[in-house]
């Protein structure tokens, strides 16, 4: 069983208190509040740490990394092993899984993204030493995303950061005990004393890049608990205080950008809030465009190939099957943007010269426009003919009339529709599923003692057979399924705290009665609040066979 149709290993409970499936109020369309304590190790001891409900009992303090996952996905890197790896997408920040067979036990095996010098420069990095450039992020670095002309935005730091080839340009000198007083205004201008009154003092030079850090920021980043080239990295900027919306309302607010994240103090703010991250991973997604489909079975694709999330996005924008565009990319490039065929096309998706031409070669590195490019070309042929070969055979050569005795012509198409066919099994989309086999015949009933009587919560409806399949796998790795295990022969998967996963109960309701394999857990901290309100926890399919959508009340038997 692939790991990809896991998403990532997180077990989303819709009628829980321990997870929400929920869109959340930004420009993210689509995003999903995952609970990270649910994620794949050592995710969830990372996030625990900083963000944990451990951590945060008791006492105010800004969020580290965030509270949900917004997104678990690949990101190409022609470095890593496969040439892509696993990033989660906080509110904060981004943690990447660079090298799976790296050492676990280090903290460098999940690292921090450096996203914000990528947003300030557009120059994204895929892999070790190579880029592709972009447009830098026109989005308000402070404050409000949508209507907000006070504050600069991630361009607007270009001039004044340490990134690109010239990095010194940016350098100053140590300024130890001086009060903060630069207001940097919209427009990228700098009054060096516009904030004359300013309480906050420099306490710290970074020598590296060169550039000082206040005291509000150096206290915030020594009070976490990971060291500071783990949570923000070099600063890239001096701080400077700037003029922002929030909420609506216009403030006045002090900000630097570190290679990791943005730190601001609002001197408005509660205490433990007034020093804050920045929300550098929403802001990183919102300019790549990136957001989760709404179809549950687009959901396994776009988290499991490299940039699924932009490949589903195009293709549904231009009318393409998206398991067909995410075919075109694995075969034209490997899912690398700096690809090239021997056709001449560039890109992700191997556009072909003399389309390329009308933007650019730099340009069109840019896998965002190299997939408007492949999909102005794919959507009107596939309009035109019926034959997906034929078209394929169009893109390929750019002539009508290709000559299919070219070998390279036929291997690149077959290669295509061959690689779709198996994605679309992959990921478990219906319109390749097999028809299931009969049942087995019924083994005899075995003694049964009665566990309870209640409602039950249910998993949301996109977390699919093949996931519990798979998370039962994991368990199992883990050493935490029962002995002799087996995948649930009808598909029905249900939860107990009391029970492991491989396990197996009885459960009657509504007349039906069938039985159900134990196929996850329950947090430890979270089983008292279950077991005051639930007696069983299912698979959405168990949940709709046992009718508790009409009246949810069941029994629960086991051997």
């Amino acid at each position: 069983m692939n790991r990809w149709r896991l998403l990532g290993g997180i077990a989303v409970v819709v009628a829980s208190f321990t997870a929400m499936l929920a869109a959340p109020t930004t420009t993210l369309g689509a995003d999903l509040a995952l609970n990270p304590e649910y994620a794949e190790s050592p995710i969830p001891s990372i996030w625990t740490r900083a963000d944990g409900p451990a951590a945060r009992t008791g006492h105010d303090q800004s969020w580290l990394w965030g509270p949900h996952i917004r997104s678990i996905t690949r990101e190409p890197y022609g470095s890593a092993p496969d040439g892509s790896r696993q990033v989660y997408y906080f509110d904060k920040a981004r943690l990447e899984i660079t090298d799976p067979n790296g050492d676990r036990n280090s903290l460098w095996y999940v690292t921090p993204g450096l996203l914000v010098g990528e947003l300030i420069t557009g120059r994204i990095q895929v892999g070790d030493g190579t880029f592709v450039q972009t447009a830098p992020a026109d989005i308000p670095v402070t404050g409000d995303i949508a209507n907000n002309p006070l504050s600069p935005t991630y361009a607007t730091l270009a001039p004044l950061a340490s990134v690109g080839d010239d990095p010194e340009r940016a350098r100053r000198p140590s300024q130890i005990g001086q009060p903060v007083t630069a207001l940097l205004r919209a427009d990228g201008t700098v009054e060096q004393d516009g904030v004359a009154e300013s309480a906050v003092q420099i306490a710290g030079y970074d020598a590296a890049l060169g550039h000082n850090i206040p005291d509000v920021f150096l206290r915030w980043i020594q009070d976490q608990p990971y060291p500071w080239e783990y949570v923000v990295g070099h600063p890239l900027t001096e701080a400077y205080w700037v003029d922002t919306m929030i909420n609506g309302a216009p403030r006045r607010v002090l900000m630097q950008a570190f290679e990791r994240r943005v730190l601001t103090y609002d001197p408005a703010n509660p205490s433990g809030w007034q020093t804050e991250s920045g929300n550098a991973g929403l802001h990183y997604r919102v300019w790549r465009d990136l957001k989760m489909p709404d179809d549950p079975q687009l959901i396994s694709l776009a988290a499991g190939v490299p940039l699924g999330e932009l490949i589903v996005d195009k293709a549904l924008e231009h009318g393409i099957d998206p398991f067909f565009f995410a075919a075109l990319a694995k075969v034209a490039s490997n899912f690398q943007p700096l690809g090239r065929m021997e056709n001449g096309g560039i890109g992700f998706f191997g556009v072909r010269p003399e389309i390329v031409a009308s933007v650019g070669d730099k340009r069109a590195l840019d896998p965002s426009v190299n997939a408007d490019l492949a999909a102005s070309v794919i959507a009107p042929l596939a309009t035109q003919f019926s034959d997906m070969r034929h078209v394929l055979a169009v893109y390929y050569t750019g002539s009508n009339h290709p000559d299919w005795s070219d070998p390279a012509l036929n291997a690149f198409v077959s290669n295509v529709l061959d690689t779709q066919a198996w994605m679309l099994a992959e990921f478990n989309h219906p319109a390749n599923l097999l028809r299931e086999p009969p049942p087995p015949e019924p083994a005899p009933e075995p003694a049964l003692r009665y566990i309870g009587t209640g409602p039950a919560a249910y998993y949301a409806p996109g977390y699919t057979v093949a996931w519990w399949e798979y998370t039962l796998q994991r368990h199992a790795s883990w050493g935490n399924a029962v002995p002799g295990w087996a995948p649930d022969p009808n598909g029905y998967y249900c939860v107990h705290p009391d029970f492991r996963p491989g396990q197996r109960l009885r459960l009657t309701a509504n007349g039906v009665t069938l039985w159900c394999t134990i196929g996850d857990s329950v947090a430890t901290w979270d089983q008292p609040a279950w077991r005051a309100r639930w007696a069983v926890e299912l698979s959405y399919n168990t949940f709709q066979a046992l009718h508790l959508g009409q009246n949810n009340r069941v029994e629960v038997y086991a051997p």
